[in-house]
């Protein structure tokens, strides 16, 4: 059976497809609880009492880590098993906060949590940057990928160029 460069071009094209994206990495969901216990809640408030939105709240306890974000009115909402736990939260610009709280099976907790701005102080003659990743799955965000770019534009002609040969 002899092949024609055209689907020989497309074999070799889906074949290298999975290759050159494995720079695009899946991530595990936060842990979540859904059984018997309490729940906690509460308002994620920056300066001025503003809500902040996206922060990530984690509730650390003796044996697993919970999470969840507050919405776009600086709500959030989770549920945990019965016991003490450290509440961390942290959102991109702002200073993280700690409590310490305890759940209670049945009963919903409530805290609040107040956030206060990072301030950066630059000398003059110096420079300073600061980077912030989007917060939803605490994975930064490729926004520009040179690499895979590059290379799909260069197996867009490579293939263009044996279809065109092949035509003739």
């Amino acid at each position: 059976m002899k092949f024609r460069r055209p689907i020989l071009a497309t074999l070799l094209v889906i074949a290298l497809v999975p290759v050159m994206s494995s720079n695009v990495v899946a991530h595990s969901w936060p842990q979540q609880y859904y059984g018997a216990g309490g729940e906690l809640t509460g308002y994620v408030l920056g300066d001025g009492n503003r809500p902040v939105d996206w922060a990530r709240v984690r509730a650390f306890g003796a044996q697993q880590t919970y999470q969840a974000f507050s919405g776009m009115s600086g709500v959030y909402m989770m549920r945990l098993p019965a016991g003490s736990y450290n509440v961390t939260v942290d959102a991109a610009g702002y200073n993280a906060n700690s409590m310490n709280v305890t759940i209670s099976t049945n009963s919903p907790s409530y805290v609040n949590f107040n956030l206060s701005t990072i301030t950066v102080a630059v000398s003059p003659g110096s420079s300073s940057a600061i980077n912030f990743y989007l917060i939803q799955t605490q994975v930064p965000v490729p926004e520009f990928q040179p690499g895979l770019t590059l290379t799909l534009i260069a197996l867009t002609l490579a293939v263009t160029l044996l279809f065109r040969r092949s035509r003739k």
